[in-house]
Parts: structure tokens; C-alpha cells; sequence
């Protein structure tokens, strides 16, 4: 039989395995988060204090939102993003979009352009407000010898000393901007998220310029839509030889308004030498319903969502395509039949 004292000493070297230890004079571990203290009842969460966050252009745009606009190359995104930037930092409107409460401080990354063709939009749409500043990746190499990559958490922190809380950051683009994160890959979108989700804390508004893919999609992973408050993609839509750039924009996605406050709009730009002129226009009902079903959305509620309306409307206005010979029904879902719509067919 062991001697009693070697049982308690082996009793003591098993319970050291169960118990972690602290090294003499170390700070005991720190105590776990008491969630608890922030939990909210039905009632509680009622009379929580919020304050409504400001509308920075029309309905769909607001303070401190994260935002995707996509579009194929040379789709004419650049040319809207500045558009949107500008709008902003003058507190007007843009085409449709009504203007916002107050102008804000816009800070336009490019990460692709060299500075004479960024110098040469910014004059052509005229850019002038003191509240629009430009952080170019070739002046700021000329200037530093350094190119900036979101995905880096110094440059990270580097661009969020350079946000005053409120401010406005426009990426251009994601593909150009970052080095070392995998498009395709979920799990590499993590070295952006806490990065963007401090910004949104400090009601900084974060638009990301991307590329579509060969779908006409969003190109790469689908994590990072998730935690977007909207997605506006971008159709070329070129037919009048005056206009250098048509294009169609709709929303995908848009937490903060309903389809109808965001609905598909028609965007034309004509080159007059020393300036851009915009116009803009609704675009209309059956053009609208016309192009989203040759985009492959083709299912009756999910048109009726993307348009604002009631599913009735959809097939009021689908059989008007189907008596003109540019859509079919196959089962529950429609088909276009036509590259082109006839003549007469127009806005209901």
C-alpha cells in the first residue's frame, strides 16, 4: 500500500493538470464579458433612444451605410461614383436621387487611375467643393513612395485617422485597392469586415466600387454582401451616338427603402468638350420589367420587390411583353423571347 503522503502528492499533480495556473506575480486571466447587463426586454427595447440616421441622397443612402456599386469594365461606374461623391459633398441632388440633410466630407480613394485622367473627370463633371478630397494610389506613391491595400491592418488604421466621423469614403475599386485577400474566398473578406464595421460605428459611409462578373453579378465571394445596406449595379445601356455613356442602375439590395423609393432609373451623359452633361430618367415600367427578366430574374414576387408593386401589376404589365411578342411564360416564371423590344412598346 503507498504511503498516504505520495497519494495526496499525486492527488495534487492531477488536480495542477485540471486547474490552470498563474505564474507567481501575474495578472489573474480576465473575466469573461457580462452580456447579460445589455440585454433588453420587449418594453426596454421600446423606449431605447436612437437617433435616426441623416439621409445623405435620396431615400436609399444614409449615414454611416456600407454600399456596393458593381457594374462590368468600362460600364461607366467611375463615372457615377464621382457623380454620387460629388452630390454629396455639395448637399445637392443627383439625377433622380433627392439631395441630402447637409453636405458631407467626401474622401474619393483611387486606387487604378493615373492622376491626369482622375484630373481630367473631376474638371469635366466639376468637381470643385472644398469638402471632395482625392487620395490617388499614383500621386500618393510619387508623393510617399507607397501604395495604399485596405486589406493591410496599418493602412487600415492609417485611412481611419484620416476620417473625421461622419465623412463620406469612396473605394475605387475593391479589386485594385487590396493585396493578399482572395476574391472568391469568404473567409478572406474577415480582413476587411472589422475594419468596416469600425467605421460604421463612427458613421463613416463606406461605397465600394467592384466589378460584375461573366453572370453579370457581383464578382467574387457572397459574405461581403451580407453586412452591405445596399447593392446598386450598373447596365451599359448605350443606343444615342451623342451620349458617350448610358446606363441603367437598380438595386439589388436596399435595407433603407422600399423598391419604389429606389426604383430602376436611366442614366445618360453626353460629352460637350469642356463638361459632362446628366440627365435622368425613371426607367420605365415595362423597359424596367423587360430588363430584369432578360437579367434572369424571371420569378413573378421577386420582379414585384425589385419594382415596388404588387404582383397583379407584374402580370398586368408581363402580358402586355407576352401580346407584343417579347416574353413568354414557361410554367410559374418568364422568358424573354427577344433581344430587342418592337416599336410602340414603351412606358406604361
Amino acid at each position: 500500500m503507498k504511503d498516504i503522503t505520495e497519494l495526496v502528492a499525486q492527488l495534487a499533480a492531477y488536480k495542477s493538470t485540471l486547474t490552470p495556473t498563474t505564474a507567481p506575480g501575474a495578472p489573474p486571466p480576465p473575466e469573461p464579458p457580462d452580456f447579460a447587463r445589455s440585454l433588453l426586454t420587449p418594453e426596454q427595447l421600446r423606449h431605447t433612444q436612437t437617433a435616426p440616421r441623416p439621409r445623405l441622397l435620396g431615400e436609399w443612402l444614409r449615414e454611416g451605410d456600407l454600399g456596393y456599386l458593381f457594374a462590368p469594365r468600362g460600364g461607366g461606374k467611375t463615372w457615377l461614383a464621382m457623380l454620387i461623391g460629388n452630390a454629396l459633398a455639395e448637399g445637392c441632388l443627383l439625377g433622380a436621387w433627392q439631395a441630402g440633410e447637409a453636405p458631407r466630407r467626401v474622401f474619393y480613394f483611387d486606387a487604378e487611375m493615373n492622376v491626369p485622367d482622375v484630373r481630367e473627370r473631376a474638371e469635366k463633371l466639376g468637381i470643385t467643393s472644398l469638402n471632395f478630397c482625392w487620395l490617388s494610389n499614383e500621386h500618393l506613391y510619387l508623393d510617399q513612395g507607397l501604395s495604399v491595400n485596405i486589406a493591410q491592418p496599418l493602412h487600415q488604421t492609417g485611412l481611419s485617422s484620416m476620417l473625421p466621423d461622419g465623412s463620406v469614403l469612396i473605394i475605387d475599386n475593391l479589386s485594385a485597392s487590396q493585396i493578399g485577400m482572395r476574391e472568391n474566398e469568404n473567409d478572406d473578406f474577415d480582413k476587411l469586415e472589422e475594419w468596416l464595421l469600425s467605421l460604421r460605428r463612427r458613421s463613416v459611409t463606406v461605397i465600394i466600387i467592384h466589378h460584375a462578373g461573366r453572370n453579370g453579378e457581383m464578382r467574387g465571394a457572397s459574405r461581403r454582401e451580407d453586412m452591405a445596406h445596399w447593392i446598386l449595379s450598373l447596365k451599359d445601356a448605350t443606343e444615342d451616338e451623342s451620349h458617350f455613356k448610358e446606363f441603367i442602375t437598380r438595386f439589388s439590395k436596399c435595407r433603407n427603402c422600399q423598391g419604389r423609393d429606389a426604383m430602376p432609373l436611366r442614366w445618360a451623359l453626353k460629352d460637350e468638350g469642356s463638361q459632362i452633361t446628366v440627365s435622368c430618367e425613371a426607367h420605365g415600367n415595362l423597359d424596367a420589367l423587360l430588363a430584369h427578366i432578360r437579367e434572369g430574374i424571371v420569378n413573378a414576387t421577386e420582379l414585384a420587390e425589385m419594382l415596388g408593386v404588387q404582383c397583379g401589376t407584374i402580370s398586368k404589365w408581363a402580358r402586355k411583353l407576352m401580346n407584343a411578342g417579347l416574353v413568354r411564360k414557361k410554367g410559374r416564371e418568364y422568358e424573354a423571347v427577344e433581344l430587342r423590344p418592337r416599336a410602340g412598346v414603351g412606358v406604361d
